[in-house]
């Protein structure tokens, strides 16, 4: 019996600290944390490998529950939050909190049928399954006792806290230009003019699931958007602003008429793109291309000056 709850305490302490480690690796993300030195797709997959061990470790808890010999907690109990007849709170609360968080991971492979707003609503259901497990730990624990234990998890749930309300995006964000919020079409004229920065643009793909009609990702990569979408789109693009995690894009009013073509954001720095087929690469920015072209340059002068030794030589002889 004893084994049985000191397996189940680790795994359960561990899956808690990881649950932690994916919520501050998702604020991170929302707010375009560290993609200077990370790339998206290897920050995004470190935080789904985290966020998905820890979810396993909390069910494998759970379900260790119901091995315990003599044990007080049924099937039905750690399935439906709050029927414990010993514990309802701390138990429910554990039981609603992983429920949360394995929505949130379901709702992953359905996110583009859902749409990112709904999408969105229902991945902030972390925040409050996080906090639920963190009641867990500290009603229901019964290894909690020692000061630093329910120090530790009272520190990571209230920086939980403090972190995810001080980093909220606010609902209007200045722009190159007049500020503009959503209060409708009907009182601007003329076009709007959007702007990506290619730098910082982690190409997440967010912004198209809130202004289709403005921005593409394509499949090599590149984000296409309209330069000068009409005023009706004016939300569309605000939407897409807010939920851009590197802070990217932004907006502002061009008092000219007209639409400005489809054009292709400049690739983001440093990257390249590789060839189908081939193991050449090409260049991606005008940086690559002139370091190409350097080393081309060079090695002909070696080439030249090797071939200068030989004749050289040659005539000695």
């Amino acid at each position: 019996m004893e084994s049985v709850h000191v397996i189940a305490a680790t795994v359960g302490f561990t899956s808690f600290g990881l649950l932690w480690l994916s919520v501050l690796g998702g604020v991170a993300l929302r707010n375009g944390w560290g993609l200077t030195r990370l790339r998206q797709p290897v920050a995004y997959a470190l935080h789904q490998g985290v966020a998905l061990t820890g979810l396993t470790l909390g069910l494998v808890h759970g379900l260790a529950q119901l091995a315990v010999p003599n044990g007080t907690i049924a099937v039905v109990e750690v399935i439906i939050p709050f029927v414990d007849a010993h514990d309802p709170i701390g138990t429910g609360a554990g039981v609603l909190g992983l429920e949360l968080v394995l929505a949130a991971a379901i709702s992953i492979g359905i996110q583009r049928r859902l749409g990112f707003s709904r999408w969105r609503a229902v991945h902030t259901a972390t925040y409050a399954g996080f906090f639920l497990i963190s009641a867990h730990v500290l009603v229901s624990g019964s290894d909690i006792g020692p000061w630093w234990v329910w120090g530790t998890v009272y520190t990571l749930w209230l920086s939980t806290v403090a972190l995810w309300f001080t980093t909220l995006p606010k609902r209007s964000r200045s722009a190159d230009g007049p500020t503009l919020t959503a209060t409708g079409p009907a009182q601007i004229n003329g076009n709007l003019r959007v702007d990506v920065d290619p730098v910082r643009c982690a190409r997440f793909g967010f912004c198209e699931q809130e202004a289709p009609e403005v921005f593409s990702l394509q499949g090599d990569g590149r984000l296409d958007y309209t330069a000068a979408p009409p005023v009706t789109r004016l939300d569309d693009v605000i939407r897409a602003i807010e939920i851009c995690p590197a802070r990217a894009i932004s907006v502002r009013h061009s008092a000219a008429g007209g639409s400005a073509p489809r054009t292709a954001a400049p690739a983001t720095p440093h990257v390249v793109r590789q060839r189908t087929r081939t193991n050449t690469f090409e260049p991606a920015t005008e940086l690559d291309e002139y370091r190409q072209a350097r080393g081309r340059h060079s090695r002909a002068q070696h080439h030249a000056a090797v071939h200068r030794d030989e004749l050289t030589d040659e005539e000695q002889q």
